[in-house]
């Protein structure tokens, strides 16, 4: 539950006010790196809900979402505290980069919890971990499609076998996503290591991922899906007044593919972002300098696109999209008792 008064460094935030501050990480020759900080602390005790953008920095709707959320939540009337983070990978936010920093070319989504000792991007990590996802009890971390990818929302806990936890994890994963809901679990292809919610969770966090967004941009539709997901898991635990709701049609992705080029060439697909797609069925084809199809790709299976990477010009081996095979999800109602 919620600290009185909230501190982080030299920040502190009594009961029923707001503030926002810098927390300096590192260095480089050129100044020093900082990670932006808002908390809004309730009057009245609750949760503490630590929201993270920017984790990837060219992911913008999730990042968007954060700073509206802080922007619009009134202490007066918030029960617990919610800690945002807009951007937490300013250096990949400035250089406008990919998935990767240009300090020290490390994905801060693979590296958590960081190091002390480590380089920029660890020490991000660090400073996240040691300093925010400390004092919270849930976590939201949001992102979407990158530069080069074109994605379908989702979210995701990743499940850790303390019964407890991972029941307030799905329930928040239910409240959040439109449709699409992954459960991650040990030992399968869906859960990379360093992960910022995995290894959230393995510290007693209920932390969820939440995925909308394309190609870098910064679609107002998105921002809403974001905006309506942290809202709809804030009124599961409390925090806001109204009830959640569960969407209807709720399916589990319970597990992927990829699909590769074999040859070079122009790329025509036939799908778009979201369909379902039959075993055999044909996705498109590769066409060499004279126009001529010289590959012509089909489903190994059947799924929905995930993911539509943006190339339009492909190599041998590149991936051109990745699918989820999905089964559908159980009935669920949010409960009070899910609420740690």
């Amino acid at each position: 539950m919620t600290q009185d008064p909230v501190r982080i460094r030299d920040v502190v935030v009594e009961r029923g006010a707001k503030r926002h501050s810098f927390l300096k990480v590192g260095e480089t020759g050129a100044g020093p790196i900082e990670m932006p900080v808002v908390v809004v602390h309730g009057r009245r005790p609750g949760p503490t809900l630590c929201l993270t953008g920017g984790v990837h920095a060219t992911e913008y709707p999730g990042q968007t979402a954060v700073r509206e959320m802080a922007r619009q939540l009134d202490p007066a009337t918030l029960a617990g505290t919610v800690i945002a983070i807009p951007v937490v990978n300013m250096p990949m936010f400035a250089a406008r980069s990919a998935f990767v920093s240009p300090i020290d070319g490390l994905n801060l989504n693979r590296v958590a919890p960081g190091r002390p000792d480590g380089t920029i991007t660890e020490l991000i990590a660090h400073t996240l971990f040691s300093e925010i996802l400390s004092l919270a009890t849930h976590h939201i971390d949001c992102h979407g499609g990158d530069l080069t990818e074109i994605l379908w929302p989702y979210a995701a806990y990743r499940m850790t076998g303390k019964p407890e936890l991972d029941e307030t994890g799905e329930a928040m994963a239910r409240c959040y996503s439109p449709r699409i809901v992954a459960l991650f679990r040990e030992g399968t292809a869906l859960v990379p290591a360093g992960t910022v919610t995995t290894e959230a969770a393995r510290r007693g966090v209920a932390s969820i991922l939440g995925e909308c967004g394309s190609a870098g941009g910064l679609d107002p539709a998105d921002v809403s899906t974001h905006v309506h997901g942290i809202t709809n898991v804030m009124r599961f635990l409390r925090m806001l007044p109204g009830e959640p709701v569960v969407p209807a049609g709720q399916v589990l992705g319970a597990s992927q593919f990829v699909v590769q080029a074999r040859r070079g060439g122009l790329l025509r697909l036939s799908v778009g972002i979201g369909e379902t797609v039959s075993e055999g069925q044909e996705l498109g084809e590769v066409w060499d300098a004279f126009g001529d199809v010289v590959e012509t790709l089909r489903a190994p299976a059947r799924g929905l696109v995930r993911i539509i990477w943006t190339h339009k010009v492909v190599t041998s081996g590149d991936a051109v999209l990745k699918c989820w095979v999905t089964e559908p999800a159980p009935p669920f109602a949010p409960t009070d008792r899910f609420v740690r």
